[in-house]
């Protein structure tokens, strides 16, 4: 956000001089609809490639307006944020983040994103001099101070969305996107991204629930820059007389991509990591039948990190406006409760008490096994592991109900 407001002033007076030599001694109220003369101007979507903070895992779209006969090349980016805002993270998590459209100089855009090792293509569209420079009045008009925020919904509303319907706003007739269509949902585009953050999709896996597992078409698949950016490929405009043009005139790269990509390692992996897990568990289970003992630590471990997690899985389902979490079949598992049941244990075996909740969590563990396999979201092999983890520890708790001298007696003598 800094590099944003130290331009922005230089941006606003280039895009002035910009906007007049488009649309001379036009009114500013409808530089949008009203053209007497028109400048030579050039617009592109330029595709960035993942980076490697988390809010940059799947990439960014931005537009490049060039006015040829002005000699101005500027950056039209619907992806800025203030990340010094007051409650940004609150806002973040509760889905009410405003996003800004901002202007930059191209060679400042190309500097910030060449330095963080990302790669940029470019694709010069197909547009006609009234479409480009209508296009250039439509994001000036947004550029406003009182148009720039929009609440920023990664699904349905986000930077590629936004750049993909201004263009559509300004062409004359239809953009149709005449790709070979596939049948997929969200979470697997989510899944197909992250193939080189396995804990990264992991978590975002566990916080979204069933409304990302249903098929989308391909216009909500377009909330991916590459997806954007391949659908443009072979995307034709349709003006109103009928005639067909290709969407994309033609296509570079800008700049090449120097981040190494991660290669995660096998055993590193949320699988391998919670097939470890449920094998130590099933030894400890096994040794405790054995031993008459029991192991207090590892359910009170286990079910506070179960309520840390349902901390966040219930805030997201019940206060987040943001897509896909209110509709998580996790959080008949993964909530605040597992941290009380972890207190209860504790009293059990410092009281000498009978655990009459073990039947309870065997149930509900057992009982949500069941709905993993019959709802309609989609879990991580990783996720399953989890719940068997806990069903595990769930058996073990119902066989041994008696404590007597600081151990636990058979449930069955």
């Amino acid at each position: 956000m800094v590099w944003f407001k130290r331009h922005i002033l230089m941006v606003a007076f280039l895009l002035t001089h910009f906007v007049l030599s488009a649309q001379d001694h036009v009114a500013t109220d409808t530089l949008a609809k009203e053209v007497s003369t028109l400048d030579s101007v050039q617009v592109s979507v330029l595709t960035c490639t993942p980076g490697k903070d988390l809010y940059a895992k799947f990439g960014h779209t931005a537009l490049r307006v060039q006015n040829v006969t002005r000699r101005v090349d500027a950056v039209f980016n619907y992806g800025c944020f203030d990340y010094n805002a007051d409650n940004f993270v609150m806002k973040f998590l509760l889905g009410k983040t405003d996003y800004l459209l901002g202007a930059e100089p191209f060679d400042y855009f190309i500097e910030r994103y060449g330095q963080m090792g990302i790669g940029v293509t470019e694709q010069v569209l197909n547009l006609t001099e009234v479409e480009a420079n209508e296009l250039l009045g439509l994001l000036v008009v947004n550029l406003r101070p009182e148009n720039q925020e929009y609440r920023y919904k990664w699904l349905y509303d986000n930077c590629t969305e936004r750049a993909r319907d201004m263009v559509e706003k300004a062409v004359e007739g239809e953009v149709a996107y005449e790709k070979a269509p596939t049948a997929m949902t969200v979470r697997q585009l989510l899944r197909q991204c992250l193939t080189d953050s396995p804990w990264t999709s992991f978590g975002i896996d566990m916080i979204l629930g069933a409304e990302i597992d249903q098929k989308v078409d391909r216009r909500v698949q377009m909330f991916l820059p590459d997806v954007f950016r391949a659908e443009a490929d072979e995307a034709h405009i349709i003006n109103n007389k009928g005639e067909r043009t290709p969407y994309v005139k033609r296509k570079a790269v800008i700049m090449e991509e120097t981040n190494e990509a991660d290669t995660p390692h096998p055993l590193t992996s949320p699988r391998f990591v919670f097939s470890l897990l449920l094998l130590a568990v099933a030894l400890i289970g096994w040794w405790e039948h054995i031993k008459k003992q029991y192991c207090l630590w590892v359910d009170v471990l286990l079910h506070t990190a179960q309520g840390v997690a349902g901390i966040l899985v219930a805030f997201l389902f019940f206060f987040s406006e943001h897509p896909g979490v209110s509709t998580n079949w996790l959080v008949i598992l993964f909530n605040p409760l597992p941290l009380l049941y972890a207190a209860w244990l504790i009293l059990c075996q410092q009281k000498k008490r009978k655990n009459v909740l073990a039947y309870v969590n065997l149930a509900v563990v057992a009982g949500f096994l069941v709905t993993m396999a019959v709802c309609p979201q989609s879990f991580d092999l990783a996720m399953w592991q989890v719940v068997l983890v806990l069903l595990v520890r769930a058996v073990a708790q119902t066989e041994r109900l008696k404590v007597k001298n600081g151990k636990l007696e058979d449930s069955h003598t």
